[in-house]
């Protein structure tokens, strides 16, 4: 059963070990420095790389621990990109620092591949890099250059691509697009999108890339993927459970994640549902082309709870596999 997260994870423990929320707050009142902030943002991400192995996942991000919000690499690593004030992210409680365009946009580079280099070095497994998809990050800015939204766009494809170039020269494997703003209801247009996409994945042929819809349903885009180059889906099935009948009945040309687990509540999920869903879906597409994972990013939970969520990942999985290979027998 393959497995992964879609992104971040809590940065403070969830027992005895370093918070970086509480090194943020030292550090801005000079109680550390720059060597001791950095040690704290290892460490973090050393503590959520082995959570992950521990569960056994399949292919993992780093937490994204250094990061302030989705956006924040991407802004660090645009010239005419900076951070405004804080907005709300889509309908939860956790906010971000608005993109904010400043003058046309330029790929500068550096940052976000340093990170994913170091992240890559401290793994043992797999490693993927989610960033905000165009349409996502359009909605996201407050674009005080362009006030035309086909050069916004095309210009977003083009310093998205390059940065996705540095981050798989860093030794990622697959590029992870975020785009909530397709499932959560921002308006968006089907042909402007799939033209989007199809672009920008077409930058970098040589790397896996996936889009991940959240918030929201997105099985409507299932239709408008095939021609997109896109190697695999990761679907938010807490927002949409009935688009397990369509996935088990209807096979798809790319390789489709299954956001069973909640990431926004606390509960456990019933482990029989679960794998009872999974082997419906995997019965159609084929058991090596399903993904398991949460249906967002684990951030928005306590971390005890986000740790819970990873451990009940891996367990599921392997009751999975033990019960094909008992079917198989």
């Amino acid at each position: 059963m393959n497995t992964t997260v879609l992104g971040s994870y809590p940065k403070i423990p969830a027992h005895a070990g370093p918070s970086v929320r509480q090194a943020l707050q030292r550090f801005e009142r000079r109680a550390i420095g720059p060597r001791e902030l950095e040690d704290v943002f290892q460490a973090a991400t050393r503590r959520a790389l082995d959570v992950f192995s521990a569960a056994g996942l399949t292919r993992v991000t780093d937490g994204q621990i250094r990061w302030s919000d989705l956006a924040d690499p991407v802004v660090r690593d645009i010239d005419n990109l900076v951070h405004g004030g804080l907005q709300r992210f889509f309908d939860n409680n956790f906010y971000f620092r608005q993109p904010t365009v400043v003058g046309r946009l330029q790929y500068q580079g550096g940052v976000l591949a340093e990170w994913t280099r170091l992240a890559v070095g401290a793994a043992d497994r797999a490693l993927k890099v989610a960033l905000p998809g165009p349409l996502t990050l359009l909605s996201l800015a407050d674009d005080r250059t362009y006030h035309h939204r086909e050069h916004f766009l095309a210009d977003l494809v083009e310093v998205l691509a390059l940065e996705a170039s540095s981050i798989a020269r860093a030794g990622a494997v697959e590029i992870q697009w975020d785009e909530p703003a397709a499932a959560a209801g921002v308006p968006t247009d089907p042909a402007e999108a799939i033209a989007v996409w199809t672009s920008l994945i077409a930058g970098n042929p040589a790397v896996e890339q996936s889009l991940a819809f959240y918030f929201g349903p997105a099985g409507s885009w299932l239709d408008h993927l095939p021609d997109t180059g896109v190697h695999r889906v990761y679907l938010d099935l807490v927002a949409e459970p009935t688009l397990i009948d369509r996935l088990s009945a209807e096979a798809l040309p790319f390789e489709v994640g299954l956001g069973l687990l909640d990431a926004r509540n606390v509960r456990l999920e019933d482990p029989l549902a679960v794998a009872r869903a999974v082997s419906r879906v995997s019965r159609r597409q084929g058991a090596g082309r399903v993904w398991l994972h949460p249906n967002c990013g684990l951030e928005f939970l306590p971390p005890d709870r986000a740790e819970a969520k990873v451990k009940w990942l891996g367990s599921v999985a392997g009751r999975i596999d033990e019960e094909a290979r008992n079917t198989h027998a």
